[in-house]
């Protein structure tokens, strides 16, 4: 099998593991949620605003993960094998990976709107900030893995060169999925259409604008 065939589908693998869990501990979708009692302490201006984050509600990773960044490791891990000299930027991408995981799971804890398969509830720690974690479920342990991993790639794709057709269709899905990815935040979890357009349209320049200096 191709290395391209076994970075798309061990990302799969990853995405199915999640999803077994999630319906293990009763966070897969709304309803079994709903069952668990876990609920929005507010409402947004839409009944399906600010619904709870189950697996199947967090489009990042049900729709993102699964269609978009397992094709992304399909097209880049393939070529991110270690350059001379460069030996070093690939453990330091790795370290960069875990801290960014960190930072981004810390901010997720504590706010209702991401009550879901990473966060069932805020009753294990007691509130605390010093035990977080212990409220982060298993389905939500394997993605802060997962995370990690897939941060590191994305970092090392960054500072690889790599050819011209490879990075245009790394950026279509990258453009599709921050797409998804705000639509996602409006729709279930705030409903503040012009804060995420704003950072949509951000991350959107970013991409394109490293797209171009890959390929010149």
């Amino acid at each position: 099998m191709r290395i391209s065939q076994i970075a798309f589908w061990v990302t799969v693998a990853v995405w199915l593991v999640q999803a077994g869990l999630s319906q293990i501990e009763g966070t897969l979708c709304l309803e079994q949620l709903l069952e668990r009692k876990v609920e929005v302490s507010f409402h947004g201006r839409y009944r399906w605003q600010h619904l709870p984050m189950s697996f199947l509600n967090n489009w990042s990773v049900s729709i993102g993960d699964l269609f978009f960044i397992s094709t992304f490791n399909g097209l880049v891990v393939p070529h991110l094998w270690p350059m001379a000299g460069w030996w070093w930027k690939y453990p330091l991408c790795f370290f960069c990976a875990i801290a960014a995981t960190w930072v981004i799971h810390k901010a997720w804890w504590r706010h209702d709107e991401n009550l879901g398969h990473v966060f069932a509830s805020w009753e294990k720690s007691g509130r605390q900030d010093k035990n977080w974690q212990k409220d982060v479920t298993m389905a939500g342990r394997v993605h802060y893995l997962f995370m990690v991993i897939q941060v590191a790639v994305m970092l090392v794709y960054i500072i690889t060169p790599m050819p011209g057709v490879v990075v245009f269709g790394v950026n279509a899905l990258l453009s599709v999925f921050f797409i998804i990815q705000n639509a996602q935040a409006v729709l279930i979890q705030e409903g503040f259409w012009p804060n995420h357009f704003f950072i949509a349209a951000v991350e959107l320049a970013a991409v394109w604008a490293m797209a171009i200096v890959k390929m010149t």
